[in-house]
C-alpha cells in the first residue's frame, strides 16, 4: 500500500512520497539564486536616454501619426430603426 503513495519525479526520476517535495529537485531550488522582482531594475537600464520632463506628448503624436482625422464610428440608421422596432415589440408584448 505504501507503493501507491509514491511516484517518480518527472525531472530527476527520484522516488517521492505524495505531498512531499522531491529530495533531488528541492535541493537544487534552495541553492539557486532567487528570481528578481518585476520592479527591480538592473544597472543596464541606467542611461537609456529616456525623454525628459519637458516632453511634448501632443507634438509626438502629431509627428508619429500625422494630423489625419479619425473616421466617424457610429451605428447606421437601419440599426437604430431595428432597435426601435424590437423595443416597441417588447413593450407591446408586455403591456399590450
Amino acid at each position: 500500500m505504501s507503493k501507491a503513495l509514491r511516484y517518480l519525479c518527472p525531472f530527476c526520476e527520484a522516488e517521492v512520497a505524495v505531498g512531499k517535495p522531491c529530495p533531488g529537485c528541492s535541493k537544487k531550488a534552495k541553492n539557486s539564486k532567487p528570481a528578481k522582482k518585476s520592479w527591480e531594475q538592473d544597472s543596464s537600464s541606467e542611461g537609456l536616454d529616456l525623454p525628459s520632463a519637458d516632453f511634448d506628448y501632443d507634438d509626438f503624436i502629431a509627428r508619429e501619426f500625422g494630423e489625419a482625422s479619425h473616421h466617424k464610428t457610429g451605428l447606421k440608421w437601419y440599426w437604430w430603426l431595428l432597435a426601435i422596432a424590437v423595443l416597441s415589440a417588447f413593450v407591446y408584448r408586455i403591456f399590450g
